[in-house]
């Protein structure tokens, strides 16, 4: 394919995770010489790919329009009220995630009872890594995964992870004062054997907790939401200690919005159900 091709679809991107964006800084996040970048830009706003407002550039109503029919669209319009239902009714950030690629993409997201924040849109994590981003490991063959994995030891996801686009608006909801890095622990796969282990687990239970994979602070649950042609995952975010305490309720909306044919109001009337049962 096309190295100019590329180039213009891998800086569509970047605008779409980081903008409105600078020119110098689509270059730094690119890695691409800021006067290629310059010119691409140029040539993509002239058919309305991107456009430039304030010294900045974002995505163009073009982009908007692009992947409208596809698979993975649907899957985004399919996701968008569960996560808002299992956000309403858990109080937590929720995520819908996708496979693209080699990694974990948020195609929804909403942020529960707290402000709304974009929380992550487009924003993506490796597949040896977070619960999110094992449960959609745990639905791949086997051949499938290890096309998408990279060698061993796998490197640490940490430091990438706290550069993430939609990482401030999660830390700002979730995290303390503290200024203590993220930084991998056990939890975090380094080797095949490691990941494979972890899969089974998740494959068995059909969830993925994290309690604190990153961040003594930061937790996760996952469950599979395996869609035609995508397969994807349904995730709360939370402290682990608030994860602990709602786990029934967490676990029951989810799984709610997970299952085939869910609407909102399943999801509000299996929350209500678990609410009930601990009183």
């Amino acid at each position: 394919m096309s190295k100019t091709l590329m180039r213009g679809l891998a800086l569509l991107e970047t605008v779409d995770l980081y903008g409105p964006i600078t020119i110098m800084e689509l270059a730094r996040r690119s890695g691409v010489d800021k006067s290629m970048v310059s010119r691409t830009v140029s040539a993509l706003e002239r058919d309305g790919w991107i456009v430039r407002s304030d010294g900045k550039v974002e995505l163009g109503p073009r982009s908007a329009l692009l992947g409208h029919s596809s698979v993975g669209a649907l899957v985004v319009r399919q996701a968008e009220p569960l996560v808002h239902a299992v956000a309403g009714v858990t109080g937590l950030l929720t995520q819908a995630y996708g496979l693209i690629g080699t990694r974990a993409v948020v195609l929804a997201a909403s942020g529960g009872r707290g402000p709304s924040t974009p929380a992550g849109l487009g924003a993506s994590v490796p597949l040896f890594a977070t619960a999110a981003g094992k449960t959609i490991a745990a639905q791949l063959k086997r051949a499938e995964l290890d096309r998408r994995l990279p060698s061993e030891p796998y490197p640490d996801p940490a430091a990438e992870i706290a550069e993430l686009a939609g990482f401030p608006p999660i830390a700002g909801e979730l995290l303390d004062d503290s200024e203590q890095p993220l930084s991998s622990g056990t939890a975090t796969a380094r080797d095949r054997s490691q990941l494979d282990d972890q899969l089974a687990a998740i494959r068995e239970h059909g969830v993925a907790i994290d309690a604190g994979e990153f961040h003594p602070q930061m937790g996760c649950v996952a469950v599979p939401w395996p869609r035609s042609g995508v397969p994807a995952a349904l995730a709360c975010m939370g402290s682990p200690a608030d994860l602990a305490h709602e786990q029934p309720v967490v676990r029951a909306a989810l799984s709610a919005a997970a299952a085939a044919g869910a609407r909102p109001a399943d999801v509000v009337a299996r929350a209500a159900d678990a609410i009930r049962s601990e009183a």
